[in-house]
């Protein structure tokens, strides 16, 4: 999908606030028994290594576990995925709204300077370096001559850093829901 089609993009949400507040609730419980299957199971291999239970009987419980694990890996997916998609909604909505914002600064700033008017916030004149030039003359000896030599630097505002910072988790989200993908 091309980025940015259009206004309407940037606003849509798939999950209500309501369905991700619940998905969160639910994850944290699911999550919680996911580990209490998970020390079942152990339990259970230790059992059958100290002689408790036999390996038959071994097998027939963490079968009935692992039926459950399943079950509860599925569930935690869907949720997780509910969770990452409004993530990287909002982070897409962030990135629009900073883009545009950042956009409007900069077609002001363009705007100012084709109608001949200075900068809101000019930047403060940058030290020159000063560099040797070869002139020649009518004599045979070159003679050296300084001229001032400006440094452009870019500044970093704060849309832009937030852009990156966005940028960060939204590469991250989408780490998150590829590594998802590939264990389904």
């Amino acid at each position: 999908m091309p980025p940015l089609q259009s206004k309407a993009l940037a606003q849509i949400n798939s999950v209500s606030e309501e369905e991700v507040a619940k998905a969160k609730d639910a994850l944290k419980v699911l999550l919680l028994e996911q580990q209490i299957l998970g020390s079942a199971i152990t339990t259970i291999f230790e059992s059958e290594s100290k002689g408790i239970i036999s390996q038959i009987e071994r097998d027939h419980l963490v079968e009935k576990y692992k039926v459950d694990l399943t079950r509860l890996e599925k569930t935690i997916e869907e949720k997780q995925k509910i969770v990452d998609l409004h993530d990287l909604e909002t982070a897409r909505r962030e990135l629009a709204k900073d883009y545009k914002s950042r956009m409007a600064e900069i077609e002001t700033r363009i705007e100012n300077l084709r109608a001949g008017n200075r900068p809101r916030n000019p930047s403060p004149p940058l030290p020159a370096q000063i560099v040797p030039v070869t002139r020649i003359t009518e004599t045979p000896k070159p003679t050296h001559i300084t001229l001032p030599v400006q440094h452009v630097e870019t500044e970093v505002t704060d849309a832009e850093k937030r852009i990156e910072q966005i940028r960060t988790e939204i590469l991250q989200a989408m780490d998150r829901l590829e590594q998802i993908e590939t264990e389904g």
